[in-house]
């Protein structure tokens, strides 16, 4: 599929309505969080949708809000957010900000302040909810550098990609910054990072990636992937 530059942002299209009515794992809530804070066309969409969501709710005789259960969980899987003020090194406009206001608010900095996880040069990653050995759906944030493809891969479950920056090409289509990638199991692909620019990324994983070389099984705890 060919993308132009007028074209509407990807996004997990099978999950608003998931979003809306609060069934969404901690982790896919916040990806969509962070896309629409940084994608007016799909902050539109998931606001039409939260609103067919309401009017159907109002007309059920089984309508009920989300309960304190669900906005309990929500509230203890995200981190400690660091105590200070954002870093001058990060735009002051959260419109103009590389990172979206929610992913700001969680890491207590921008993208410019960030502590890099890095084993093998050209990668690194950052932990914010889970970690490789999680059990549930894991969120972190990962950089690769400009140029780089990454091993090919499938998952053991969904894979979900928002692109904050930078750019990647995978199986004929283009993901730039404010699409969310999403790929299933079965789904095997190896991405290649656009030349002149790093691209970073807030990725939701459902388990280990599960490598299809040799090369890419030794290298995976080094990605930490």
């Amino acid at each position: 599929m060919t993308m132009s530059a007028l074209r509407s942002p990807s996004t997990a299209v099978d999950s608003l309505d998931d979003f809306a009515n609060g069934r969404l794992s901690v982790a896919k809530h916040l990806m969509l969080v962070c896309q629409s804070e940084i994608s007016p066309d799909i902050a539109q969409e998931i606001a039409f949708t939260e609103e067919v969501s309401a009017s159907l709710m109002m007309d059920s005789p089984h309508s009920r809000s989300l309960t304190p259960e669900f906005i309990g969980n929500v509230l203890a899987a995200l981190p400690e957010v660091r105590a200070g003020v954002i870093s001058r090194n990060d735009n002051q406009n959260p419109r103009l900000s590389m990172a979206p206001p929610t992913l700001r608010d969680i890491l207590g900095h921008g993208l410019r302040d960030m502590k890099w996880r890095s084993f093998i040069p050209g990668v690194a990653t950052h932990d914010i909810v889970g970690d490789r050995a999680y059990d549930g759906d894991r969120l972190y944030l990962m950089k690769v550098k400009a140029g780089m493809k990454m091993p090919e891969h499938d998952h053991n479950g969904e894979e979900w990609t928002l692109i904050l920056k930078g750019g990647y090409r995978v199986n004929g289509q283009r993901f730039t910054r404010g699409d969310l990638h999403v790929a299933y199991n079965d789904n095997s692909h190896a991405p290649e990072i656009e030349a002149g620019e790093d691209c970073i990324c807030l990725v939701m994983t459902q388990g280990k990636l599960k490598m299809q070389s040799a090369i890419g099984r030794l290298l995976q705890p080094l990605l930490g992937i």
